[in-house]
């Protein structure tokens, strides 16, 4: 489906020609439908048999066709959230001319429900992350202090400044933190890269899913060196103490 939804309205019997002009007017002024089709009980009927093809002992008996006159809706992605398609067909449905209006609700609060859930498993998995970020770095700075003690002993005694010592500690924190980010990232855009276009856009909702733009990768990486200086910040104060 890509960045589209689809929604069925069924019109009441015995409408007018203008009538149901006026019903496609009505719908062409909405936001958010970018398609509008007319599907006639005759072509809804013929669809069905098609369908049903070498079933169609299935239709014996059906006598006059009970199909009814529809216009089939192409929602743009932006507009089809559940709570949106939600709004949309109960508006829809009132319209005089409407018998009913379809949409797939269920499966659209699934998936809504479904977004919610990535989102807080998101934020929590980052929290988390972020975390395991600042305990390994932590880690991997101390040892790397304990291997140079010695080293730093001897710069200490000839009146090296503390910032002389820490400095090289701070960095290799950031660029460890930088780099475990930056294969994250490359993680990340695998995953996303593999996944079905309508699988991502399902998992979007209403506002799009694309993957992250430059800039917010830069600031994911910053934001990895940041935290990979506050674990070799915690390291490099307690082994200096």
């Amino acid at each position: 489906m890509g960045d589209r939804f689809e929604m069925t309205l069924y019109l009441k019997d015995g409408l007018t020609q203008p009538e149901k002009e006026f019903l496609f007017d009505q719908l062409r002024a909405e936001p958010g439908i970018r398609q509008i089709r007319f599907l006639s009980k005759e072509e809804a009927l013929q669809l069905f048999r098609e369908e049903l093809q070498g079933q169609e002992r299935l239709l014996q008996g059906l006598g006059e066709n009970p199909l009814p006159d529809s216009f089939e809706l192409t929602i743009a992605g932006e507009h089809a959230g559940a709570d949106r398609l939600r709004a949309m067909a109960k508006k829809f449905a009132s319209f005089p001319a409407v018998e009913d209006a379809s949409y797939g609700r269920e499966g659209a609060e699934v998936l809504s429900g479904l977004l919610r859930l990535v989102t807080w498993g998101g934020i929590a998995v980052a929290v988390l992350i972020g975390s395991a970020v600042i305990f390994i770095v932590s880690n991997s700075v101390r040892l790397a202090l304990y291997s140079r003690g010695q080293e730093i002993e001897l710069m200490q005694w000839i009146g090296a400044t503390k910032g002389f010592i820490q400095g090289p500690f701070f960095l290799e924190g950031m660029f460890l933190a930088m780099i475990g980010t930056a294969l994250a990232v490359g993680m990340l855009a695998g995953i996303y890269y593999s996944l079905p276009q309508s699988v991502v856009f399902f998992l979007a909702g209403t506002r799009g899913l694309d993957f992250f733009p430059p800039e917010v990768i830069a600031y994911m990486i910053a934001g990895g060196g940041l935290l990979g200086l506050i674990g070799a910040t915690i390291s490099v104060g307690r082994f200096l103490e």
